[in-house]
């Protein structure tokens, strides 16, 4: 018989994995439309996003929940390690959330036509602020993986870099583009 503690941490590495593969196909879809030429194809791949708050929302809440529970009844806010993890998780889900604007004038603009995709709709598909955001979500929840399981010190100061490096990977792309 599994115990509370198991229980939860099982819920808790479940959901980040729901996370990362919330992320994974958030990237594909973007790769993938910012290809796209014609509307049947970008819608093709735009119906990948309705999944994003479907297997994204339960993740970030899981995690949470069960990070939240498990910090408390081990006594482990005190640890540098522990007190960024909230915080992480909050800036991940707000910068996911940024997008859902963006992506719904997408699916808006692509709903109904046929043919070649005008200018104005790819320029639309091909906002930096996708890659950013995506990139920059996906550098933080690496570093908390890391800081979940090395535990440092200055748990504060390596997810800085690794949100920096999110950001700086994420307008290097940009400007490539």
């Amino acid at each position: 018989m599994i115990d509370l503690h198991s229980a939860l941490v099982l819920t808790h590495v479940v959901a980040m994995l729901g996370l990362f593969s919330t992320l994974t196909i958030e990237g594909l879809a973007v790769r993938f439309l910012r290809r796209a030429i014609t509307y049947e194809q970008a819608r093709e791949w735009a119906q990948l996003w309705a999944l994003l708050p479907v297997l994204g929302a339960p993740s970030i809440l899981l995690s949470l929940a069960s990070g939240i529970y498990l910090a408390t009844i081990l006594g482990t806010w005190s640890a540098h390690w522990a007190a960024v993890a909230v915080p992480t998780m909050v800036i991940v889900a707000i910068a996911g959330g940024v997008t859902a604007p963006g992506r719904n004038r997408v699916r808006a603009a692509i709903a109904t036509n046929s043919g070649p995709l005008p200018k104005a709709v790819q320029a639309e598909i091909r906002r930096p602020v996708y890659s950013i955001s995506f990139i920059t979500r996906t550098a933080l929840l690496s570093g908390l993986v890391v800081d979940m399981v090395i535990k440092p010190d200055g748990a504060v100061g390596m997810m800085s870099v690794f949100g920096l490096l999110g950001l700086v990977c994420g307008a290097r792309r940009w400007r490539r583009e």
